[in-house]
């Protein structure tokens, strides 16, 4: 029987489908104790961005080796990653809306001056700064 569970992944929820596991399976808690968004592992704050990344995509090949994680899920948590400002403290998700009535918007990684100053050149939509994380899910979609 094939379960869907939410995989703890760069401080955000990744529905997949993983076979067998279940919710508080090890596997997640692995790959969220080694590559945690806010840090490394060892409290060090991460050297780049691209580190980050590459440590999750270490951890996701490990995982693909020993059959504990499909390809296609591998890939959309490397996406995540990839659109994620972990590892780069300058950064956030910048929530842009064409106008004031959307309830979708589309996450850009800026930073936070980028952010506001795309907000007061809006005339008839707004940028919020929706704070550290990944734009995969969209964070902007209501």
């Amino acid at each position: 029987m094939t379960n869907w569970v939410t995989v703890p992944l760069l401080a955000l929820a990744v529905a997949v489908r993983l076979g067998e596991a279940t919710a508080g399976d090890p596997m997640q808690e692995l790959v969220e104790a080694a590559c945690p968004c806010a840090t490394t592992a060892d409290g060090a704050v991460w050297a780049s961005h691209a580190a980050y990344v590459g440590c999750i995509g270490t951890e996701l090949r490990g995982l693909r080796a020993r059959g504990a994680v499909r390809p296609k899920v591998a890939r959309a948590a490397l996406r995540a990653a990839r659109a994620s400002t972990c590892g780069d403290a300058a950064l956030t998700r910048c929530c842009i809306y064409a106008t004031d009535d959307d309830v979708v918007g589309r996450c850009r990684l800026v930073t936070a001056a980028t952010c506001d100053a795309l907000d007061d050149g809006l005339d008839d939509g707004e940028a919020d700064d929706a704070g550290s994380g990944s734009c995969l899910p969209n964070p902007c979609a209501g």
